[in-house]
């Protein structure tokens, strides 16, 4: 029972896109457009205009992959796990795809400025020389809140009052 209670972390954070369309709702839309277009396509090649087809196969084909890729990106899932002893990060689509594990003594939040003006800055979880970024599919302001709660996670100072990504010319 007690090593039970040591395994359960102190604190979890979830990380991940905010994507309304369900892919339920992708599918329907994918067949709505593509029986619009088909529907076209196949008037004209009645009337002879054969190479249209081609064209919406092509245009449908472009639309698949934008969703598919879409679905994927809104399936990614950052899980950050503060226990008493670790820090645990899994990252991936559906199941985790990388994996990093470190004491929590010697976890630091290294924040890195973006190359300019409207591009943002990353997160990374840093230790013994090993690093993994977080927050990545998170805004500016998003990450800057992520940047805060895992500092106080971490034990270590939260800088209040300025903003981690601003530059004096903003």
């Amino acid at each position: 029972m007690e090593q039970a209670r040591e395994s359960a972390p102190l604190s979890r954070i979830l990380v991940s896109a905010n994507c309304s369309l369900t892919p339920k709702m992708a599918l329907v839309f994918f067949v709505g457009v593509a029986t619009g277009s088909l529907s076209v396509a196949l008037y004209f090649v009645w009337h002879g205009f054969w190479p249209v087809l081609p064209f919406a196969g092509l245009e449908l084909a472009c639309l698949g992959a934008a969703l598919w890729i879409s679905q994927r990106r809104g399936r990614y899932r950052e899980i950050i796990s503060v226990f008493e002893d670790r820090v645990r990060v899994e990252k991936g689509v559906g199941r985790p795809e990388e994996v990093f594990e470190a004491p929590r003594t010697w976890v630091r939040l290294v924040e890195e400025q973006g190359p300019g003006r409207g591009h943002p800055g990353r997160l990374y979880l840093s230790s013994h020389g090993k690093r993994v970024e977080i927050g990545t599919p998170l805004v500016q302001e998003e990450r800057e809140t992520l940047g805060r709660r895992v500092r106080e996670l971490l034990g270590q100072p939260v800088r209040r009052g300025s903003s981690t990504n601003r530059r004096p010319d903003d």
